[in-house]
Formats: C-alpha cells, structure tokens, sequence
C-alpha cells in the first residue's frame, strides 16, 4: 500500500513543478502588491462633524459608594466584619445623622435617609442600602452598613 502512497506523491510533486516551472518561465506568475494607494489621511480632528454625546450618569448602590466619589470625600479607614466584633468599631461618642438630614461637600449632595442614604453629584445617583447610618465624631464623617450579620465601618 505504502507504494501507492510513493507513486501518488511523486506525480503531485512532478505535476506541480511543471506547473511552476513553466508560469516562472513566461513571465505569467510574478509577485505583486495588491494594496492601494489612496489620499493620505486628513489632518486634524477625526470627530469633525460628529456630535459627541455627554458621558453616562453613574448609577449604583452599596457601602462604596462614598468611596467612588473622590472630589466629595476621601476614605482614611475601612472594617469589615461579623457584626460582634465590630461593636466597638461604630462610633460611640459621635453623634448619628438625623434622618432627613442633607448635607453638602464639594460637588456631592448626601440626603440621610432613615434606613438609607442617597449622594447625588450632577447626573450620578449613589444609594447605601439598608441598612446605613451617617455619624459626625471626632475621626470625620463615620459610615456603618450592616446587612447579614456582617457590620463595614468606613471613615472619611
């Protein structure tokens, strides 16, 4: 069988450098670059003409949310865990921010809410979810989330 295989190889090898022997001869097969040349690109802004759309409203909720906007505040501190743990942690001589309290800093607008609480800044909507509560004390503006038995404490 094997020499079934030989012969059939042989006649495609002879066959193919007839073949290619004879299109190099007469000048039939030649390499050729197929690329256009076309008008060299403008100079300038590749946006004329285009209307740009306005950047999409940032949307989201949890205990970051304060942490994703840094022109309104600036974490200096984060715990997280089993709620036991964390009792110490809540701010005992800080006073909790009244629910129906808004507060104002930077570009930022914090409405405290009784279970919740909302930061607008411009188009962006940011909710912590039940359940959040806001105190002043003496580290700064103190955060507590707690959900599941698990308490975050975060300080700005």
């Amino acid at each position: 069988m094997w020499r079934f295989y030989l012969l059939a190889t042989m006649i495609v090898v002879a066959i193919g450098s007839i073949v290619f022997g004879h299109r190099v001869a007469t000048g039939d097969w030649q390499l050729r670059n197929n690329a256009r040349r076309g008008h060299p690109a403008a100079q300038g802004n590749a946006n004329r003409g285009f209307i740009a759309t306005p950047p999409p409203n940032f949307v989201g909720q949890g205990p970051w949310v304060l942490s994703a906007l840094p022109s309104c505040f600036t974490q200096q501190s984060s715990k997280e865990g089993p709620s036991a743990l964390l009792a110490l942690d809540v701010p005992q001589d800080a006073m909790r921010i009244a629910p129906g309290t808004t507060l104002h800093r930077g570009p930022c607008t914090v409405l405290v809410r009784t279970h919740d609480i909302w930061v607008y800044r411009g188009g962006d909507r940011l909710r912590v979810p039940p359940e959040a509560r806001l105190y002043n004390g003496t580290q700064g503006l103190t955060l507590v989330y707690q959900r599941d038995g698990r308490t975050e404490v975060r300080v700005y």
